[in-house]
This record gives structure tokens, C-alpha cells and sequence, in this order.
């Protein structure tokens, strides 16, 4: 009888156990096995000229190339002695033909990567410099990384100054310019890495305004930059915070919109007017660092006088017009003063851009107001006055102006002819080569005005004057 030599059951799951170890720790010692594009940790081993050789817990030494060497400085080869602890990229792993090759830089470059990728997790703000251009946007250095800002992933600011017909002309002057933004799109494997400057200016301008309104006083002068314009001022960056001059605060000549006086990119000094902390608005002027052509705008003019003046607006109510020999001082014609019959516009009367003789009815220097008549220019009411006028200007002394409207004495009567020389004297004394502004505080005027006719009436001539 034959012995059974069938291995028995125990002997079986006994084989089955060392083959299923024997595998795993194939399959274990094959995952330890370095792979192209991992990162791994080792410790350098030996150092030669040409290449350096790298323990990496593999079965062989792997090798960082002679070419990688070549690109170090000879600060950062001086760091790279035996025992050194360092991060490699895997180029070549061991399951390919020939050594396993290493790359210190390729390193940094994949760690760059996954930092950048953690940065757009975290939407954290970075700087960088802008390198280079081309025709779509300008690249940015992240880190060792080179990164692309896409025009329209810009700032408000820079957009603005994007003018040009080439890439060159739109970007050039921009090329070393710092800039903030924050991290778009990462993607390692297609070299791609997309900048926002556009989401970071909303989050940076915050924290900057909010540090900046605990600091600003009204009273201040800042200098700033003009960043944009819109038909009712323009927002001026004063190094934090995007105040706003309103277009009444940019010129003390009237303007329609503030391209009439500035542009974007322009640097301007401005004075704080007003901090709204709760609003986090600032408000800012221009001409309030200019000096105040109505300071002095009694020394020269007087009520009752003749100027002559550009229509420069027309509105329902009236017309608004700039002094010829004050252009910054703007006065209002009331609908009521354009004529002596009704009128229902002031269309009707004048248009815009024409010279006119008019006549100062009220002046308020500190309100700012000017009003002037075209109806009481050739009004026989202000004859006397406007003889007084004449004959100063042609003396070139300066009438008294209450002098001519309350105490008339006898002197030769204005020209006859009532309300026709009375126009005549108004269109001469307006238009006289001497500058009325100069002929008004003169007592020797006054003795001009003494000759005049006391049988006149000049009742109604000083009920006007005073």
C-alpha cells in the first residue's frame, strides 16, 4: 500500500501564507521604488566635480546631473556636502534603464507649484514684479514661478493706462512696475499659472482704507494720482484710499466734466474737505489749494459798474457769464434781466460763446455770487454813474461811486439823447482801453463827479448804488 504524500492541509495554508508575504513585500519594496515626477528626501553621499550622488532609500544611489550642477552658484554648491539633507524630483526612477537621475531645481520648482496651489486655497494677496510683456497682458514673478496677468484680470487703474496701438506701447513703461494680486488657476502640468490684480485691488484697497481713515484729517494736502474720471468728478488715490474731487472742487472756472482739466495718471496735490469714517468716503479739492479769485473781487469791481463777459451756460432760469478781465469769476444773468419784456428763455435773448456788455447788480464776494443785468445796461437810471465811469476812465483815475449816485454836484451833463447816449457812455465805458478794475477807489475821480449837473434827478441812481 502507497503512502500518501499529498501535502496536508496545514502544509498548504502554510505555503499560501509565505507566497502571499513573499508578494506583498514584492509589491512593498516596488512601491519604495523611486517614480518619475515624485518628490523625494535623501541625503547626499558622495561629491564629485561632475555630479553628486544622492541616497534616496532606493537600492542604488541616485545621480543629480552634472548639466543641473553647472546652472548653481558657488554659494549654493558650497552647501551641498556629504551628510546634507535635500529635496529631489525624480527624472529618471529606478524602473527605467540606467541610473536613477535627480533634480535639486525641479524640486523647487514642484514645491513652488504646490505652494502657489495652497495660496489659491487660502486667497492669500502676494506682490511681485512685472518682467516682461506680451500682446495679451504682462508676466509676473511668483516666487521662482513666472506667472501670467491677462489684461482684463487688471486693476481699474492700470486698464485705464492701457493705451497704445502695440503691445509695447500699452505695457512697456509697466516692466518693473510691483504690483498686487491674487492667485486665478495652477496648473503644474501645462506650465500654467493665471494672476488676478482685479480680485486682489478690492481686498487690498480695504484693509489699506480702513488703516488710512483712522489717520486723515480734514485740512490735510495729499499728494495723489488721478485713477479715473466720471462726468460728476474725479476719484484721486492719495496713497491708501480713492478720495473724490467733485467737479465743482477742480477748478474755480466752471467746467462740464473734469477731462476739461485733468487725465488719468496725473499726479495733483489736494486738500481733505471732508472723512466720512462710517461711509469710508473721503472728499478732496483741487482749487481749494488755488488762490480765490473772489477774495479780491470788491477791490476791483463795483456794483452799478459795466463789464464785459462770455456767456458761457444757458438755463431755464437764466445765463451764466464769465468776466472778460476775471475768467474765473462766472456771474448769473436772471431770466428777468435779459430783457424788459417777458421772456420765457434765455435762448431767446443770448447764446452760448457771445460777448455781451452787462452790468454788476449785486456782488457776494464770501457766497460767491455775482449778478449781473443786460436789461439795466442802457437804462437811463445809471446814466450819471456810467458818465462818472467814463470820464475816470479816460483820466484814468477811479470814480467815487457813491459820490456820482447820492451827492451829484453841477458839472456838464452827460450827452443828450436819453436812452440812446445813455447806451453810447455804457458801450464806451465798457469797452474803454483803461481796465475799469483799476479806476475805482481813486479819490481824484471824485472831483470828476462833483461837476455833474445838481438840477438831474438822482433819486433813482441812488436808490441803485446803495
Amino acid at each position: 500500500m502507497e503512502a500518501d504524500t499529498s501535502p496536508s492541509p496545514d502544509s498548504r495554508a502554510a505555503e499560501q501564507t509565505q507566497s502571499m508575504g513573499r508578494l506583498l513585500a514584492g509589491e512593498q519594496l516596488e512601491s519604495m521604488l523611486p517614480r518619475r515626477g515624485e518628490l523625494r528626501e535623501g541625503t547626499i553621499a558622495r561629491v564629485s566635480p561632475n555630479e553628486i550622488l544622492v541616497d534616496i532609500g532606493a537600492k542604488s544611489e541616485g545621480i543629480i546631473a552634472e548639466h543641473e550642477l553647472n546652472r548653481m552658484s558657488a554659494e549654493a554648491r558650497e552647501q551641498l556636502q556629504v551628510g546634507a539633507p535635500v529635496t529631489l524630483y525624480v527624472v529618471r526612477g529606478a524602473s527605467q534603464e540606467g541610473p536613477i537621475v535627480l533634480s535639486m531645481q525641479k524640486a523647487e520648482e514642484m514645491q513652488q507649484w504646490q505652494q502657489v496651489e495652497e495660496q489659491r486655497e487660502a486667497r492669500s494677496l502676494l506682490t511681485g514684479p512685472i518682467l516682461e510683456f506680451n500682446r495679451g497682458g504682462v508676466v509676473v514673478a511668483v516666487g521662482q514661478l513666472r506667472g501670467f496677468l491677462p489684461a482684463s484680470l487688471m486693476s481699474l487703474e492700470r486698464r485705464q493706462r492701457n493705451t497704445g496701438a502695440t503691445p509695447a506701447e500699452r505695457w512697456q513703461d509697466m516692466v518693473g512696475e510691483e504690483l498686487t494680486f491674487k492667485i486665478k488657476e495652477v496648473d503644474a502640468q501645462r506650465d500654467r499659472l493665471i494672476l488676478s490684480e482685479r480680485a486682489a485691488e478690492k481686498e487690498a484697497r480695504s484693509a489699506q482704507r480702513v488703516e488710512f481713515l483712522a489717520r486723515i484729517e480734514p485740512g490735510q494736502i495729499h499728494s495723489g494720482r488721478v485713477v479715473s474720471l466720471t462726468k460728476f468728478g474725479a476719484f484721486v488715490d492719495i496713497g491708501g484710499i480713492d478720495g473724490l474731487v467733485h467737479v465743482s472742487q477742480i477748478s474755480w472756472t466752471h467746467i462740464d466734466h473734469p477731462r476739461e482739466a485733468l487725465k488719468v495718471g496725473q499726479e495733483i496735490d489736494v486738500q481733505v474737505l471732508s472723512v466720512d469714517l462710517e461711509r469710508q468716503r473721503v472728499a478732496l479739492s483741487l482749487k481749494a489749494l488755488q488762490q480765490d479769485p473772489w477774495a479780491t473781487l470788491n477791490d476791483s469791481h463795483k456794483k452799478g459798474q459795466l463789464v464785459r463777459a462770455t456767456i458761457t451756460r444757458l438755463t431755464k432760469f437764466g445765463a451764466f457769464a464769465a468776466l472778460k478781465d476775471r475768467e474765473h469769476i462766472e456771474g448769473l444773468v436772471h431770466i428777468s434781466e435779459l430783457a424788459d419784456s417777458g421772456v420765457t428763455h434765455p435762448k431767446e435773448v443770448v447764446q452760448e460763446n457771445d460777448e455781451v456788455t452787462l452790468r454788476i447788480m449785486k456782488i457776494d464776494a464770501e457766497r460767491h455770487r455775482l449778478g449781473l443785468s443786460l436789461k439795466e445796461v442802457v437804462s437811463p437810471r445809471f446814466a450819471e454813474l456810467d458818465y462818472a465811469f467814463y470820464v475816470a476812465a479816460e483820466e484814468k483815475t477811479e470814480p467815487d461811486t457813491e459820490a456820482a449816485a447820492e451827492e451829484p454836484a453841477a458839472a456838464p451833463a452827460p450827452p443828450e439823447g436819453s436812452e440812446d447816449s445813455a447806451a453810447v457812455i455804457a458801450e464806451n465805458t465798457a469797452e474803454a482801453g483803461q481796465p475799469l478794475a483799476e479806476t475805482i477807489e481813486s479819490v481824484e475821480a471824485a472831483e470828476a463827479a462833483e461837476g455833474l449837473d445838481a438840477q438831474q434827478p438822482t433819486q433813482i441812481a441812488a436808490d441803485e448804488t446803495e
